[in-house]
């Protein structure tokens, strides 16, 4: 049975004809934005203004002045709306480009199906219907050739412009600030950044209390309230709390002293130079303020989900602020920040095959390198390591983990061994580094001069938290409460513990013991041996997903409405 009656055809066919040559010119016409849109991409990218480097030049001569810092605040704004509408101009013209593709083959086949067939005749050599068919077939290769290159310039365009937004140095909002870049003791008497001094989850203080309880108030010097709701740690130097707070209208910075609980300061950050106009759509397990602050003494620093990075100085002055790009990813930015000498580093895998690592001079907010990260989405946490040679910074994402040189940004070697989306941060201890992820493998690899994977564990592995390593032993926690210790040069497994509540926060070891926060706002103190001996369970009274500061006598604890100071009383 035919779908349509003969005397219907003809005028059937004209409407798709008209349909497919429209779809066509349409084509075409998108096909030519991309192109010259590439060729003005390439030779005009739009965070590269030669007026702003201009006045980049003048701002070098003279750092202080603030009316220059003013015209670039304003010129940089413009760059990046200008830059946010032609990335929103490509996304468009690629789906319409898409549509009108559809369009055109289902009328070129509607047409097709309508076309009565006759008999073949015998070919003849030169006939006109061969020199036509032939036309058509080269037509149709001609368009799909077209097709294919227009396609490849869209995807070139996307690339370029992702490079291009981190191709221009923030721009500083006020003066040049001189600081002191802190010494080894004084990170290792602070808490400055997530997990404690260069992000390894080791104390450097252990007399602090094993047993509190929020409800009855036993051990709990003072509680704050937190406004704004974040995931993200409290870091703690010389006597002052900070944290941040966000939700999809707000961002917060806070400022507590550490004796007392008192909220010294508060900061919105608002009006940062690049900042998305729209909300970013983030996990409720993620939100807006996941990742942990960090300060090197001199100045504390904030990163948001939607890419908002600030710098204030110790009395709340913002020093400098600049927007990363909207991470493209579906949980929002979550990596923590972290500080070697003057360097601000950043791991930003923000989207798929589109990462960075950043380091920012941590007075200015200049760009000082970038290395370029073509791996799977993460949210895992750098950590810096002294092998006793030299500072390496390193990172996990799928399916590697990379050590780069902290002053320079230079690859200084890989191994490959996760599969996934990662937010388990690495760790080190005793020449190794270990890194897992839930549905890959946990790995040891060994450092020298070829680093190595000597040993491989694929048991109950973690999906959020991170591990804790000794010289001795590894501890695993998982999101569903199992918690594995493994031998960290062999990895034979000693003990599986099953607990009541899953772990989001990552471990500390505090002395023998290694503390834990599970889900429920309990914290769990168990002896780092190659033996389970539960020493506390620690309620705080209200849920919690957070790391404890370590400090003399005292510990400091986010849980998801109040900040907790917790000592003997």
């Amino acid at each position: 049975m035919k779908i349509f009656n003969a005397e219907h055809i003809p005028a059937a066919q004209k409407v798709l004809q008209r349909i497919a040559l429209i779809a066509a010119v349409f084509i075409f016409v998108i096909s030519a934005f991309f192109i010259l849109n590439y060729i003005q991409l390439k030779a005009n990218p739009p965070l590269k203004s030669p007026a702003l480097e201009k006045l980049y030049v003048q701002l070098d001569a003279d750092p202080n002045n603030a009316e220059l810092r003013e015209q670039i605040r304003a010129l940089d704004l413009l760059a990046r709306k200008a830059y946010f509408t032609r990335q929103w101009q490509v996304n468009f013209g690629g789906y319409m480009l898409l549509a009108a593709l559809v369009i055109l083959l289902l009328a070129i086949k509607s047409i097709s199906s309508m076309t009565i067939k006759y008999p073949e005749l015998p070919k003849t050599t030169g006939t006109s219907w061969e020199v036509r068919l032939m036309t058509q077939k080269w037509v149709g290769l001609a368009g799909i050739i077209l097709l294919v290159s227009v396609s490849a310039l869209a995807l070139l365009t996307r690339r370029e412009m992702k490079t291009a937004a981190f191709a221009q140095p923030p721009a500083p909002p006020a003066a040049v600030v001189d600081f002191k870049i802190p010494e080894a003791a004084d990170i290792e008497s602070n808490w400055p950044c997530f997990r404690g001094p260069w992000g390894l989850g080791i104390a450097h203080y252990d007399n602090v209390p094993q047993r509190w309880d929020g409800a009855s108030g036993e051990n709990i010097i003072w509680k704050s309230p937190i406004p704004a709701p974040g995931f993200n740690s409290p870091i703690y130097w010389n006597g002052k709390i900070f944290t941040s707070g966000a939700d999809a209208t707000i961002r917060k910075v806070y400022c507590y002293d550490a004796q007392t609980g008192n909220l010294l300061w508060q900061r919105d950050v608002t009006s940062i130079p690049g900042s998305p106009t729209e909300s970013i759509k983030v996990a409720d397990d993620t939100g807006y303020a996941a990742p942990t602050m960090t300060t090197d003494g001199n100045f504390v620093f904030a990163i948001f989900a939607n890419g908002d990075l600030v710098c204030f100085d110790f009395n709340g002055n913002t020093v400098w602020a600049n927007n990363l790009g909207a991470p493209d990813n579906h949980y929002g930015h979550s990596s923590s920040l972290i500080i070697h000498r003057d360097l601000l580093l950043i791991q930003y895998d923000h989207s798929a095959q589109a990462g960075l690592l950043l380091a920012l001079r941590a007075n200015t907010g200049e760009q000082v390198w970038e290395a370029p990260r073509e791996m799977g989405l993460s949210w895992s946490s750098p950590i810096l390591v002294n092998t006793g040679s030299r500072w390496e910074v390193i990172l996990s994402a799928n399916p590697n983990v990379i050590s780069y040189n902290p002053e320079t940004g230079e690859e200084l070697w890989r191994v490959e061994c996760l599969g996934g989306e990662v937010g388990s941060s690495p760790v080190y201890a005793d020449g190794f580094v270990y890194a897992a992820n839930d549905g890959a493998k946990l790995a040891a690899i060994k450092l020298g001069a070829t680093p190595e994977i000597v040993w491989e564990f694929n048991d109950d592995l973690p999906d959020a938290a991170s591990l804790l390593a000794t010289k001795d032993y590894v501890f695993v926690p998982t999101s569903y409460g199992a918690m594995s210790c493994l031998d960290a040069k062999s990895g034979e497994k000693y003990w599986l513990h099953d607990f009541d509540s899953g772990f989001y926060a990552s471990p500390v070891l505090v002395g023998d013991n290694v503390y834990i926060m599970d889900m429920d706002g309990v914290m769990q103190i168990f002896k780092a041996d190659k033996e389970f001996t539960l020493v506390s369970s620690a309620s705080l009274g209200e849920a919690a997903t957070t790391i404890p500061v370590v400090m003399d006598n005292r510990l400091y604890i986010r849980g998801s409405e109040n900040l907790y100071c917790i000592g003997e009383k």
